[in-house]
């Protein structure tokens, strides 16, 4: 079965490559630039690994998060140009899996993808 990958990021162009590199390794993607779009989407699909971005023009990204660690069985990556330790502890105590900083290499989103697809 193909794992199912969902990313949350208002930014066209990092939805773009992030959907084609994990497309190019083999995952079904889905891609949403606002919240409201991906929650609704949530209510009909239930993907195997989120990928959220924090800096979102409708919703704080961390409120996506819990809201997700609390209602959905998805492991929850956090992509975001927020590089403050509090801001990586504060995601990862909300309910995220893993936190990535932008700019990342696109091979290290599907190797943490993967990683996160072994575990338990």
């Amino acid at each position: 079965m193909t794992a199912h990958i969902a990313i949350l990021d208002d930014e066209p162009e990092i939805r773009r490559m992030l959907a084609d590199a994990l497309e190019e390794a083999g995952f079904k993607v889905t891609t949403y630039g606002r919240a409201t779009e991906f929650e609704a989407a949530l209510n009909r699909m239930t993907p195997d690994v989120c990928l959220v971005d924090l800096g979102l023009p409708d919703r704080d990204g961390l409120a996506v998060v819990h809201r997700l660690a609390l209602e959905s069985g998805a492991a929850i990556i956090i992509i975001s140009g927020r590089a403050q330790v509090q801001d990586r502890v504060t995601g990862l105590e909300l309910g995220a899996d893993d936190y990535i900083i932008k700019p990342f290499d696109p091979a290290e989103v599907v190797a943490r993808v993967r990683a996160r697809l072994r575990k338990p």
